[in-house]
């Protein structure tokens, strides 16, 4: 009786543990604790096979996120300002039904406008070890080597002028337009910044994000922006880059540029605002 009492036991206790480790590895957290940087963290993983969004509101303005099963944390921007931000997860349940999983609040007091632009967020995906940062880092240091070689000044640095239009150029030149990517493209796509290097083609949301990894990694402000412009009917991407010498920012759109380079057809770095609508920025 006492080996069967010990066995029921022993189940039953494997049974708890095996439900606590369950409940351990399904996580759902919001971390704000990087907030006056411009960016929370967010990390969901329950192994749900269903849409899941993410909700960042300050007052009336509202961005929706696509959220991935995943062992990591995952970083989303803050763009809206100094205020009191409400985040919040969703759950497909049906159609176009969601259910609220969590949310939170908090208030937000910027360490600065620009830092925004500077993290590595979900859209723009980017550490030291990325493809886009060594290879910023290098160019840098050649640029920055030959600056100093033709003016005779061994201490020359480049202008973040110059090195904005240093890195434009590498996309413009070596990244071509993937007709065949577009057509196929999940609902929750995102830019992989070794890949658009690797095959050396994408779309123009591969083309703002690859561009800003490069420049955000060396310090230089730089949002990427959805929305419409003249030249296409579709949905667009485009980068906006902070240029402090100049106090400004500035329009730049490497996907049309690279259409028309590879035409050899005449372009500009500086875009015209009138040409552009943006629906969102990140």
């Amino acid at each position: 009786m006492k080996k069967v009492v010990f066995f029921i036991l022993t189940i039953t206790s494997l049974l708890i543990l095996s439900g606590t480790t369950a409940l351990a590895a399904s996580t759902i957290d919001i971390d704000s604790d990087n907030s006056e940087e411009g960016y929370i963290s967010v990390k969901f993983n329950t192994g749900s096979q269903k849409k899941i969004k993410l909700l960042i509101q300050s007052g009336d303005t509202k961005y929706y996120y696509n959220l991935s099963n995943g062992e990591s944390y995952v970083n989303f921007p803050l763009q809206m300002g100094n205020g009191t931000y409400k985040v919040a997860i969703y759950e497909n349940t049906s159609g176009t039904k969601y259910k609220k999983l969590k949310s939170t609040s908090f208030k937000v007091e910027l360490e600065s406008e620009y830092k925004v632009y500077l993290n590595s967020i979900q859209e723009i995906d980017f550490d030291d070890e990325d493809g886009a940062v060594l290879l910023a880092e290098q160019m840098k240091v050649a640029a920055t080597l030959e600056k100093r070689t033709l003016t005779g000044d061994l201490t020359a640095e480049l202008t973040d002028a110059e090195l904005v239009e240093l890195y434009y150029a590498y996309v413009v030149e070596n990244i071509m337009y993937d007709y065949d990517k577009i057509n196929n493209l999940e609902y929750n796509y995102l830019p992989d910044n070794d890949i658009t290097l690797i095959e050396g083609s994408g779309i123009c949301y591969d083309y703002s994000s690859l561009l800003a990894s490069m420049l955000r990694s060396q310090g230089v402000p730089t949002k990427l922006i959805k929305g419409y412009t003249t030249w296409t009917s579709v949905y667009h991407a485009w980068n906006e880059i902070y240029l402090e010498s100049e106090g400004r920012w500035v329009i730049v759109d490497t996907t049309y540029d690279s259409y028309l380079y590879l035409r050899d057809r005449d372009y500009v770095f500086e875009k015209s605002a009138s040409i552009y609508s943006k629906t969102k920025e990140f």
